[in-house]
């Protein structure tokens, strides 16, 4: 054996084909691949960028679609209340044509003055119209959705569309209380001189107390809503606050037409004694206080199951 190893030519020949192999590909990766990654860490970021790209493009088209799709529902919206808006600015011209109308009569003797009372307060209720659809207007062009009524409703950008709401609204039951305070004077002015009995005072009397309820309910809503804005009272309680407030509304209205109902009919009896009633209005009279209790029973009830939720 020679002291220097001496590859056989087989091993060579076979060598040299395998290395020229080998640099074909690596020519052929340096003309025409060479932006593919070189590591396994590479092939992953790459991945990951175009998954990256890919839900970006496609995040922008579904916000894209929605952002159309909510635009549209806003442009509907808007037509339908502006639409609302005309026509209630149409009945307030008209309210306000036939006060001016009234006044003219009243001044020239035709009609009472009270009518002109009548009249104002008619168009306070198409004012309060016009504000209170202006406001949903309003709402909607800052929200692209229908107005929120709720008392635990969120601020729209800082404003509190709810109680500007309620605070125009309420302009309705406070001129009407002011219109039967008037009434109530007028009655017992009658009633002083014999031209009106005392039934006829009660039921203007009645109205009152009923319309000073409907003011203190607003008025309790509007507390209750800066209470919870405060973040004094949590939404829940809140909402059961506002549902607690108008049944007591409700109940104090029922119990006081309960009791004129029960001295309507004191004062029938005593007249079919005298013979200037009918018994069947007597029957009448009896079915509505059957009616009145039936709604103070359902009212009670309701109270009953608001506190019992406000108490867990």
């Amino acid at each position: 054996m020679s002291g220097a190893h001496e590859p056989r030519q087989e091993f060579v020949n076979d060598l040299e084909l395998v290395l020229r192999a080998d640099l074909r590909r690596r020519a052929l990766a340096a003309g025409t691949g060479s932006w593919l990654p070189q590591s396994r860490l590479a092939a992953a970021l790459t991945i990951a960028a175009v998954a990256i790209v890919s839900m970006a493009v496609g995040g922008g088209v579904v916000a894209t679609a929605y952002e159309a799709r909510l635009n549209e529902q806003r442009d509907l919206l808007l037509d339908i209340f502006e639409q609302r808006a005309v026509v209630a600015k149409q009945r307030l011209a008209l309210a306000m044509q036939q006060l001016r109308d009234v006044q003219a009569s009243v001044s020239v003797g035709i009609e009472p003055p009270e009518a002109v009372q009548d009249m104002r307060y008619k168009v306070t209720e198409a004012e309060t119209e016009v504000k209170s659809v202006e406001l949903d207007i309003a709402e909607i062009r800052a929200t692209g959705r229908e107005p929120m009524h709720a008392l635990s409703a969120p601020l729209i950008s800082g404003r509190d569309f709810v109680t500007e709401r309620w605070r125009v609204e309420l302009a309705v039951p406070a001129a009407a209380l002011a219109l039967e305070k008037m009434r109530v004077q007028a009655a017992r002015g009658r009633f002083e001189i014999g031209m009106a009995n005392t039934m006829d005072v009660e039921a203007v009397e009645t109205r009152v107390i009923e319309l000073e309820a409907a003011v203190e309910a607003f008025e309790r809503k509007i507390g209750i809503r800066q209470a919870f804005l405060k973040g004094g009272l949590p939404a829940a309680v809140a909402e059961l606050r506002g549902l607690e407030a108008e049944a007591e509304l409700r109940r104090t209205a029922l119990v006081r037409r309960i009791e004129f109902a029960r001295r309507q009919m004191d004062d029938l009896k005593a007249r079919i004694n005298v013979g200037t009633a009918n018994p069947l209005q007597l029957a009448e009279a009896d079915l509505r206080v059957q009616e009145l209790q039936l709604k103070m029973s359902k009212v009670g009830y309701e109270l009953l199951l608001i506190r019992k939720q406000l108490g867990k």
